[in-house]
Parts: C-alpha cells; sequence; structure tokens
C-alpha cells in the first residue's frame, strides 16, 4: 500500500467487514511474528492487518530523501496513514516491542479511533521515559552501544549477528530454531534496517531528534500521564530485556478497564513463545466485556509442555468460548497444517501457473479496480515482476481508448504452461467480467526461456461472441490443440488448433456447459447475491484433461454436476449431435471453480462454498483439506515434485458481493501437498 511517505507491504486476514484489528511486530523481527496468532483472530471474525514496519522486508521509503527514522510515534503516523488508506476508521490494536509503544502513541494521538489495546513486552512511554535503574539500563547495552559511533558500525558490520545476540539473551535457551530466524532476518536485509534502528534507539534517549513530523505526537506521549481505554498488557516472566520490575508502573498508567496477563515460562517475544496463550487473552481483550478484565498469572506454556493433549484442547477450548462473541455464523474449522500461504497480493488474483523448473506466476484479472499488472512472476519473497515485461501490462481501464487491446493484456483470466516450454495467457477482453473490447480476446504465448512473446492468437467474434468469458485453458499432451471453457451467458467449450490459430464453439449451449438453474451458492449458511438478489452466474468454468489427453472434464460454477467428453468428439469435423450424445455425467459435485489433473491422475475441484479442496475417487468426491483461509479458492497448478498450488480470490469480499468493500482486495497464493 502507497501513503505519502511509504510503501508498505502489508498482510491482511479475515472478512473485509470485520472489526479491524492491527498488529504491530518489534525488533529485532518482522511480520511473521504475529502467524499464529493474526489467522485465529481473522477465524473469530476480525478483519486483521499486520503492516511491516519502515526499514524491515519489504516496506519501502517513497523518496531517497525522506529520513531514514524510527522513532515510536513516526511508526504511528505510517500505520494511521495505512489504516487512512484502507478506509478503516476505528479499530483495536496489539503492539509487541517497538509495536507496543506505537500502538500506545496511536493511543494518545487518536483517542477516538482507537477502541481497545494490547502492549505485549515493552512498557509504556507515557509520561516521559526516565533513566531506568542501573540492573534494567545494563540489560538494555545495545540501547547505549548504538549511541556510539563504534557500536553503530558494528551493527552495520554485522546485523544478523547482533540480532541473533538478542534472540538468544532474551528467552529461554531453545525456545527458537535457527530456520525461523534466519527466515525472519532476511527481513533485516532492508537497506534502511540499519538507519532506521540506530535512530529509533538514539532518538528515545535524546541523541537524535524525532522525525520533524511526529514531534507533535512525541510531546503529547511525553505530556500524557494516564490513558482510559479498555487495555492489556502482556509480560513475559522470563523477558531477559525488559525485567517484570519495568512493568511495575505499567497499571498506575492506565485508568479505564486493565488487565495485567503474566507468562510463566515465556521471555521477550510472547505471541511467538506461546502464541496459544496471547489469542486466548486478545481474544479476551477484543471481544468480552471490558468490565470484566482482571490480572492473571498464565501459566499454560509448562501446562503444554507437561500435558501437551490436554492443554491443546484446553486452549483450543478458551479460544473457542472466547470467539463466539464475534464469530457466532463463521462456525466450522479454522485452519489446516496442509495449507502454505505462498505469498499476498494487493490485488484480486485468480490464476496460478508453476513451470517444470519451479518458477510461479500469477495473473489478476480487473474484475473490480484497474491493477497495476495483469500478469506477474513471484519470487521467492513474494514480491512481483510484470511478465514477459512492462509494456504487455501497461493497459489500463482509464487508457482502453488509447492503447491496442490486441497488444496489450486487458483483462487476464487464466495462465497455463503447456508442458513444451511455454506460458499461455488467457485474456477474455472483457473488464470487469462485463463487455468484450472488439479485438482483445486472444492468447498470447511466451517462451519461457526467453521471456518473449512469442504468437499472439486473437479469438475471432464469431467464436468469442458479445458474452462470451473465456475463463481457463487446457491443452492436448502434443501441445497442438487448446480447450477453453466459456463461462460466460452461452456457455461452450472453444477449441483452438494453436498452429493455425483457427477455433470453434463446441457444445454451445449444451445443457452440460450451462448454468443449472436450480443451483444457489451460499456461503455459511447464506445466499451469496449482489445488492440486487444477483447470485454468481458462471457457465463452463473448471476444466481439466486427462493425462493421456483422451478426456476432457469441465463443470459450470454455478452448477453440480462434473462432465466429460472424449476429445476425440471434439475435432470441427465431428457434428455438434454426435458431440452431444458422447457428453458422459461422471458424477454429482458441488458449486466448484477450479479443476485439475496432477501427474499422479488426481482430479481436484476447488470447492469455494465450504473453504475446500476436494478429489474425485471413483464416482464419489472426497474433501481433502478445509481452511477458513481458502475464501474462494479458485484455480490450480501444479509442480514438478507434485506440490499443488491454489489462488484464493476473494470473490464473495468484492464489491460486487460486499457493498462498500473497496475496488481492490487482497487475496492470497497457497501451496499443499498432494494425495497420496
Amino acid at each position: 500500500m502507497t501513503t505519502d511517505h511509504l510503501l508498505i507491504d502489508y498482510a491482511e486476514f479475515g472478512p473485509p467487514v470485520g472489526q479491524a484489528v492491527l498488529l504491530l511486530h518489534g525488533w529485532p523481527d518482522d511480520a511473521s511474528t504475529w502467524d499464529e496468532v493474526a489467522p485465529v483472530l481473522a477465524d473469530a471474525g476480525f478483519r486483521v492487518i499486520v503492516p511491516t514496519l519502515r526499514g524491515f522486508g519489504n516496506t519501502r521509503f517513497v523518496s531517497a530523501e525522506e529520513p531514514r527514522t524510527g522513532n515510536s510515534a513516526v511508526l504511528a503516523l505510517d500505520a494511521i496513514a495505512l489504516m487512512d488508506a484502507l478506509g478503516i476508521d476505528r479499530f483495536m490494536v496489539a503492539g509487541h516491542d517497538w509495536g507496543s509503544n506505537a500502538a500506545e502513541a496511536l493511543a494518545v494521538g487518536w483517542p477516538e479511533r482507537v477502541e481497545r489495546m494490547a502492549m505485549l513486552s515493552t512498557p509504556p512511554r507515557l509520561g516521559g521515559m526516565p533513566t531506568p535503574p542501573f540492573e534494567q539500563a545494563q540489560r538494555q547495552w545495545y540501547h547505549w552501544f548504538m549511541a556510539t559511533a563504534r557500536g553503530a558500525q558494528a551493527v552495520r558490520d554485522d546485523r544478523k549477528g547482533f540480532a541473533h545476540l538478542h534472540w538468544t539473551n532474551w528467552s529461554p535457551p531453545g525456545w527458537f530454531d535457527e530456520q525461523t530466524f534466519a527466515r525472519v532476518a532476511r527481513s533485516f536485509e532492508n537497506p534502511d534496517w540499519v538507519d532506521v534502528t540506530l535512530h529509533s534507539y538514539r532518538a528515545r534517549w535524546d541523541e537524535a531528534e524525532s522525525d520533524p513530523r511526529s514531534r507533535w505526537l512525541e510531546e503529547n506521549v511525553k505530556a500524557t500521564q494516564t490513558l482510559s481505554l479498555p487495555m492489556m498488557y502482556v509480560q513475559g516472566d522470563a523477558d531477559g530485556v525488559n525485567l517484570p520490575s519495568a512493568a511495575a508502573q505499567v497499571p498506575g498508567k492506565f485508568t479505564g478497564p486493565f488487565a495485567m496477563i503474566h507468562l510463566s515460562g515465556v521471555g521477550h517475544f510472547p505471541q511467538r513463545e506461546n502464541s496459544d496463550a496471547v489469542v486466548r487473552h486478545l481474544l479476551t481483550l477484543f471481544t468480552g466485556d471490558p468490565a470484566t478484565l482482571s490480572d492473571h498469572h498464565d501459566r499454560s506454556l509448562f501446562m503444554k509442555k507437561a500435558t501437551p493433549l490436554l492443554a491443546g484442547i484446553a486452549a483450543a477450548g478458551l479460544i473457542a468460548v472466547a470467539a463466539v462473541g464475534v464469530a457466532q455464523a463463521q462456525g466450522g474449522p479454522g485452519r489446516s497444517s496442509q495449507l502454505t500461504q505462498v505469498a499476498q497480493f494487493d490485488h484480486q488474483a485468480t490464476g496460478v501457473a508453476v513451470t517444470e523448473d519451479g518458477r510461479r506466476f500469477v495473473n489478476f484479472p480487473r474484475w473490480t479496480d484497474d491493477a497495476p499488472i495483469s500478469v506477474a512472476e513471484v519470487s521467492r519473497d513474494g514480491s512481483l515482476t510484470p511478465y514477459p515485461d512492462a509494456k504487455w501490462n501497461s493497459w489500463r481501464n482509464a487508457r482502453a481508448n488509447e492503447l491496442p487491446v490486441g497488444e496489450y493484456f486487458v483483462c487476464v483470466q487464466s495462465i497455463v504452461p503447456d508442458g513444451h516450454g511455454n506460458l499461455w495467457v488467457l485474456d477474455p477482453g472483457a473488464p470487469g467480467n462485463e463487455k468484450i473490447l472488439e479485438g482483445a480476446p486472444k492468447l498470447v504465448r511466451i517462451d519461457l526461456a526467453s521471456n518473449r512473446v512469442t504468437k499472439v492468437i486473437a479469438v475471432p467474434g464469431d467464436v468469442a461472441l458479445q458474452g462470451t468469458y473465456l475463463n481457463d485453458i487446457r491443452f492436448s499432451p502434443d501441445g497442438k490443440t487448446g480447450y477453453i471453457t466459456d463461462s460466460g451467458t452461452r456457455g461452450a467449450i472453444i477449441v483452438v488448433d494453436l498452429e493455425s490459430g483457427r477455433g470453434f464453439r463446441a457444445l454451445d449451449g449444451h445443457a452440460s456447459t450451462q448454468i443449472d438453474k436450480t443451483v444457489q451458492v451460499t456461503l455459511d449458511g447464506k445466499p451469496l447475491v449482489r445488492p440486487d438478489g444477483r447470485q454468481p452466474a458462471f457457465a463452463a468454468d473448471g476444466i481439466a484433461i486427462s493425462n493421456d489427453g483422451k478426456t476432457l472434464y469441465y463443470q459450470a460454477l454455478t452448477g453440480k454436476t462434473l462432465y466429460s467428453i472424449d476429445t476425440a468428439k471434439l475435432r470441427p469435423e465431428v457434428s455438434e449431435a454426435d458431440r452431444a450424445a458422447a457428453v458422459r455425467t461422471v458424477t454429482q459435485t458441488h458449486v466448484a471453480d477450479g479443476l485439475w489433473m496432477s501427474r499422479a491422475g488426481v482430479l481436484y475441484l476447488t470447492s469455494p462454498t465450504d473453504y475446500s479442496i476436494k478429489r474425485l475417487n471413483g464416482a464419489t468426491v472426497e474433501t481433502v483439506l478445509t481452511d477458513r483461509r481458502l475464501r474462494w479458492p479458485d484455480t490450480f497448478s501444479e509442480a514438478k515434485d507434485g506440490t499443488m498450488y491454489v489462488t484464493a480470490s476473494h470473490i464473495q469480499d468484492t464489491n460486487w458481493f460486499t457493498p462498500g468493500a473497496p475496488p481492490s482486495i487482497r487475496t492470497q497464493l497457497f501451496s499443499f501437498p498432494p494425495v497420496k
């Protein structure tokens, strides 16, 4: 998200209409510190926003001239700018370490917007920061070390070693593994990390000036003696940097509902060390009656070590009870250990493609917003590069009359590798899933070795009729034929000779390619409808082809029947009557979007209405996994090792079905292991 001063990398979880919760990470850490917390809050119905702070990870300064500052008040200004950009007025906040003091500054500067607050591991600075007692100052040696020129240079010379020392010293031995630290430490490779770090610690002791924009807020924090909002302070009893004694004065800083939570056996990183306990207490704060907040000494970490099964059951039960008040209607299962989030995007993604050599691509269809990229390669850190180049991705809705639609991506719906060294881009040429722009429907072939477009096949108006929406494509094993579903107003299978470029409509208007008018799309027991009462209406959508290329599978999204046809019947010389007679009913299914035939011969189906991935087993459809993060599982692809990838396109969260939702929505790419 771009603000006046930063390009802020952030993650979002949960329904866009849920009560907003802002989670702020600390130092030396990154946004992944909330990975075990945010999804549980989202499952309870909250809209959870998790930004990466300035100087960390992929968050970048907009201008080279911007001062690389890191004082708490400027972090609060960054956070409020993000919430403004997201259109979020009132919210609750939990912050750890740096994030704790940024949360406090938010409550001081915007009391009308911050409803409830949790501070973890770092005490408030209300009323100013006195010089700490010698014992505490000794534990904060690194503050004074960074105030010197030699100390600053040492941090520049070995930022990861400096951070690792604190991870080791601040919490009980063995609390983290080196792989976790290595993943987090990649966030410290940000070119501004050292400068922001040095300024943060120097400014708090008046060894550097606060960011000029934030001085008013720094002064307000110093002038404010108490806050009255509902508040929780979480302290690890084994914290190696901020001793429990350092929090002795915290209760006196808050005159409203307050709870002091002591976590036994936990060090400085409670959300990492005992995430179950942190989630449980946050849910108490965020969902309960503030008047019932009370101090608590939580020994659940020791319980978990002694009796992991009982502790796990107890924690799960407590979290569920706390969540009921916010998410009574959500119900159902939460997260699957099989599902891994690979990347998150600021715009709606539908298609995914994984190539033989492990490259990953996604596309953005330009349905509800004017997405700045249509096709992108996804790097290992989740960043996007326009593919095959910026020019092909430079078309915009606002410039629709200026650029030739046949030479740019207009509204890409699907991207699929053909197994012969090419990535094919399917462009229906109908922004907003509405009117086709004349000349825009096309297939674009990109050579993966050279990253260059090598062929463009225009789909003519007698094949891509007005009302057609080219949805997904599969290829014959020899790479010579493409089969495309038309999910528009008159469903069909479009067959394209990829050598000559000629195509034709098959099963045009046949019952198997049409919407099933008896099907009602429901989510969480409620019909999914637009404000005017329309429900999703997509004809032939999901498509898969057998590994020998002899059988094509397909289904209408607004349908409940999986069909198949012998691909020999999809040749131009075969009559429509013969094709219709060759259609076979495979089985009764469910509302399904994407289909995929794996190399192992498993036919996967997405199941958007119950957040699931399913598979065909004989004539039976079985659930592979269910996870509420799969908000409209959309399209599959498969890696060489069999790992399956699936996008969550959040169709139900778009302003089509959620009035007031922003044009751009956050979506994700996930992976899961293949069915054995």
